[in-house]
């Protein structure tokens, strides 16, 4: 088994790809995150302190230390080149709207920042606004 995966993450670095569907998971390979990628991310939606809690506490593939990503993490996921939904191919679960990130807007701190996957557009709103919420954490912790 962990040929075969050494063979498709080898497949990938050579033809470019960046990232790698697990179960559950999208690797991304280049940033060393693995990201959540399951039915809850289509399902669940909070607002900012409970998101954040809500990725705190989950457990998944045997991982308990997962995050609310940042802004700049949650914009990685984004391609441009699409739209409805503007979000890299390898992500099978997917919201055309709002997930929360980490990041708090630095002017006002009742406001934090949030992709829109309809369009992968960034935008901050009120941390007591619901968004969807997608978990990440680092691979390999160095």
């Amino acid at each position: 088994m962990k040929f075969i995966i050494l063979i498709v993450f080898s497949i990938n670095i050579l033809n470019g790809t960046n990232y790698l569907k697990s179960e559950n998971t999208v690797l991304d390979i280049k940033k060393n995150l693995m990201w959540q990628d399951n039915e809850e991310v289509t399902q669940y939606t909070a607002n900012w302190p409970l998101a954040k809690e809500y990725c705190h506490s989950l457990t998944l593939n045997g991982y308990t230390d997962w995050k609310l990503p940042s802004i700049k993490e949650l914009q990685k996921i984004v391609d441009i080149t699409k739209k409805s939904p503007a979000i890299n191919k390898e992500f099978e679960y997917i919201e055309e709207s709002s997930y929360w990130s980490n990041t708090q807007d630095i002017i006002n701190s009742s406001y934090a920042w949030y992709v829109g996957f309809k369009t992968g557009a960034t935008f901050k709103d009120s941390k007591d606004y619901d968004c969807y919420v997608r978990c990440v954490r680092t691979r390999f912790k160095k």
